[in-house]
């Protein structure tokens, strides 16, 4: 064998090892998301406990995979069964707890720092979870302020695991007609339900009334708009019940349906826009109670941006901007000083 086939041989000796090894670890962190991905399911069903059926479908696992996955996790004293019900043990509800805390807090922290959908959050938050270190954890939880609920209502816990004390809710389906509410969370889970519920402009500390409660759907009136969810959808949003109408009217209109020349009074921003674009807005003056005017629609692409007068100046919109920013009529008719 002459010198450069040795070589060659050589090289693809070792490129076959670096690709094993590799693969090995990939097959451990696959493995060891898994083992993670179960604890936070079953965290989820601590009270009662989670059945192996669900948790197959969950995990997207056939029976007996997930069967396996539960002995290993059991050997390591994990998870305990009942009956036919898995229940996390002391131990395991503290890893669960831990993988909660890094999920939580990576979706509020995409939320605070990017112009991410909703519905975007949870799944980039799925891959991060596993990655974050308990330093990283320390120091992501110290930027963000140490905040105690996740962008869809869910609290996060502290490092000691501790979840903090927020105010329980009800499902939206067992809310009787008539009936204030105020929005305390949204489950991100299944994600077309989710994306649904977003669309409609619900989040959590969205407040609306409830018209009807009927079997076959909730009827709600949420910022001047009826909307019908159907059960499936209603009971996957939690709310609070309020003990009166709010004290002033809910805002009917948004920025983008006012014509040029109305002043008109920034009620809120929706609670869809968050992280940078939330801000960019707040910096440009659109505060709550702020006078606006829409001035001059663009001439090209149907009118959009347009430009708006807003604390001595002029600012441009684009229309899917515009209707995130909720207002309410202003009776004065000059406008207010610089």
């Amino acid at each position: 064998m002459n010198f450069l086939a040795a070589g060659a041989l050589l090289a693809l000796a070792g490129l076959a090892g670096w690709w094993l090894a590799s693969g090995r670890q990939r097959y451990r962190a696959r493995r060891r998301e898994t083992l993670e991905d179960t604890l936070k399911f079953l965290a989820g069903h601590d009270a009662e406990g989670a059945t192996v059926e669900a948790l197959a479908g969950y995990l997207h696992l056939g029976d007996r995979t997930t069967r396996n996955l539960l002995d290993r996790l059991h050997r390591q004293g994990l998870v305990r069964l009942q009956g036919n019900r898995i229940l996390l043990t002391p131990e395991g509800r503290r890893q669960a707890t831990r993988i909660l805390r890094a999920h939580r807090l990576w979706e509020f922290y995409l939320s605070y720092t990017t112009d991410l959908p909703l519905q975007d959050l949870h799944r980039l938050a799925e891959k991060q979870e596993h990655r974050l270190t308990p330093e990283q954890l320390r120091d992501l939880a110290a930027r963000v302020g140490h905040p105690l609920r996740d962008p869809h209502g869910d609290p996060i816990p502290d490092e000691a695991g501790t979840l903090p004390l927020v105010a329980p809710g009800k499902p939206l389906t067992d809310v009787p007609a008539q009936t204030w509410v105020q929005v305390v969370h949204v489950e991100d889970e299944p994600a077309d339900i989710f994306a649904q519920i977003v669309a409609e402009g619900i989040d959590p500390g969205t407040v609306f009334l409830v018209l009807e409660n009927l079997p076959t759907g909730i009827h709600l009136r949420l910022d001047g708009r009826d909307l019908w969810l159907a059960p499936i959808v209603a009971n996957n949003i939690s709310v609070q019940v309020l003990p009166e109408a709010p004290p002033r009217p809910l805002p009917r209109k948004t920025l983008a349906d006012i014509e040029p020349g109305t002043w008109v009074r920034v009620a809120r921003i929706s609670p869809r826009i968050q992280g940078l674009l939330r801000r960019r807005l707040l910096d440009l003056g659109f505060t709550r109670g702020a006078r606006v005017k829409p001035v001059l629609r663009s001439a090209f692409g149907h009118g959009d941006p347009t430009a708006y007068w807003v604390r001595g100046s002029l600012i441009a919109l684009r229309r899917e901007q515009a209707r995130e920013i909720l207002v309410q009529e202003d009776s004065h008719e000059t406008a207010p000083p610089a």
